[in-house]
């Protein structure tokens, strides 16, 4: 009569279910527990971007001043004398008439007042500034005047026209090429010959001021 073996297996599938079952709250009782932490755990706050400094307001500066007009002919005065470094302007008119303005320098003995040589210009015209030169007694008539601004050469020269117990007078006449270089230019040098020396005669002329002058003759004779 054959024996029969007792089969194990269903206590082994009912003890797998057991450990199952006593393993399978844990398992969701952690994760539920996890899942509650995450829930519970609060957002972190998103940090505020910082406001940017504002630029500071603009210190705006006070406007220069602007210089006071001056007034072309004072009330009443028919004739105007100024002084411009080694220039001197000279304005006259007649009643309501345009004025007549003249560039001046002199240059003689300061014992007696008497000149050795003097120019004179007239404010410009038609482009060009007309005027005298006077220069002393003893000189080559023949050969005229020569003129320079500064080592540069000016012009081909100027004859004389006239002579008296002053001196004798040339004539010129300055393009306005040549009276604007002399606003910049340091001197105007005018030589003569002599008829029994060898050195010529040379007279510098001083240009400080003429710039100024020449603009405020203009200015007046308008």
């Amino acid at each position: 009569m054959p024996l029969h073996r007792p089969s194990f297996r269903p206590r082994a599938v009912a003890l797998g279910l057991i450990l199952s079952s006593q393993f399978l709250p844990l398992t969701i009782c952690s994760t539920r527990a996890q899942d509650m932490g995450e829930a519970s755990a609060p957002n972190a706050p998103t940090p505020k971007p910082k406001a940017k400094p504002r630029p500071a307001p603009a210190v705006k500066s006070a406007p220069a001043a602007k210089p006071a007009p001056v007034a072309l002919w004072p009330a009443g005065a028919s004739s105007i004398s100024e002084v411009y470094g080694d220039w001197t302007v000279v304005c006259a008119r007649e009643g309501t008439g345009p004025a007549t303005c003249t560039l001046m320098q002199a240059q003689g003995s300061k014992t007696d007042g008497r000149r050795s040589f003097a120019i004179e210009l007239r404010t410009p015209t038609e482009g060009r500034a007309a005027g005298l030169i006077l220069m002393p007694l003893g000189l080559n008539i023949e050969g005229g005047v020569q003129f320079k601004l500064d080592e540069a050469v000016l012009g081909q020269g100027a004859p004389f026209l006239s002579c008296s117990q002053e001196g004798c007078m040339v004539p010129v006449s300055f393009p306005t090429l040549a009276t604007d270089a002399m606003k910049s230019a340091k001197a105007l040098t005018v030589t003569a010959t002599r008829p029994d020396a060898k050195d010529p005669l040379v007279v510098t002329v001083p240009l400080s001021g003429f710039g100024p002058a020449l603009s405020r003759a203009v200015a007046l004779a308008g």
